[in-house]
């Protein structure tokens, strides 16, 4: 997986159940000295996340959605039928629903989450590898044409600012996770809406729009609130599978938890 921003897009565990990505976090979790956002969890590494795996873990839970994420104008019915039902699952396993009252937009619009660093992210990657980068500017891969179809535009708009200036003779385009002060507010407002709401997680579909055709993908391509909260705030999220669209589009539930 190579992200289009190093500070937000962090791939974690894949598999076909829960069970199974935990048994993959066993391995991935901990500190990486190559990695400061693994910084906090140095003292907070568990010996067994598969401990944590209880059919009955939803009794008496707290949750909440977060209806701007859920009540917009593009929404895909089906996803939203998908959604409702998911709900209902989750409270006939004991799980108390609320929706939670959140300015989600004006958090997110002062992150500065659309600043480009793509280019620059990848030059300090290269540059890591020494002499064993094949390249040393991502803009190389755009002059050779080896690249799909399907990656043009976004590699095209992640390598284009600032034109004609290479990354490593600039500073960062925008400031990291850390020194962010708006991401770290956004972060710190949202922790203490869901304390005040005594909930444990948050949830919304992570897409509000069933999956683009490959070959239509940058046409289709729409509905993703799994960019809006967890990447911007940096904290932990997960996927899970809600149900179908149109009987074969898989449509997943985004839960996202507190530090």
């Amino acid at each position: 997986v190579i992200p289009l921003a190093f500070d937000r897009d962090i791939a974690g565990p894949m598999g076909r159940t829960v069970e199974d990505v935990a048994r993959v976090f066993n391995v991935l979790a901990g500190y990486d000295p190559a990695d400061p956002y693994t910084e906090d969890g140095r003292s907070r590494r568990e010996a067994d996340y598969t401990s944590f795996l209880d059919r009955e873990g939803l009794t008496r839970v707290r949750l909440a959605v977060l209806r701007e994420l859920v009540d917009t104008e593009d929404a895909d019915s089906a996803v939203i039928r998908v959604f409702d039902t998911a709900l209902e699952d989750l409270q006939a396993l004991g799980a108390e629903i609320i929706d939670l009252d959140f300015d989600l937009e004006s958090q997110l619009s002062r992150t500065g989450m659309f600043c480009r660093r793509f280019r620059y992210d990848m030059s300090q990657y290269l540059a890591s590898l020494g002499t064993d980068a094949p390249l040393d500017d991502v803009v190389e891969v755009l002059e050779t044409g080896q690249f799909s179809a399907h990656a043009e535009t976004g590699l095209r708009n992640g390598s284009e600012e600032p034109p004609g200036v290479h990354p490593a003779d600039r500073d960062p385009p925008c400031p990291g996770y850390f020194e962010n002060e708006a991401r770290q507010a956004y972060k710190s407002e949202l922790i203490a809406a869901m304390e005040a709401a005594g909930i444990e997680a948050i949830i919304y579909p992570s897409w509000t729009s069933p999956p683009a055709q490959i070959t239509r993908g940058r046409e289709e391509y729409r509905g993703d609130n799994s960019q809006r909260v967890a990447p911007a705030t940096g904290l932990p999220a997960i996927t899970v599978p809600m149900g179908y669209t149109y009987q074969d589009y898989p449509a997943g539930l985004q839960i996202l938890g507190r530090p």
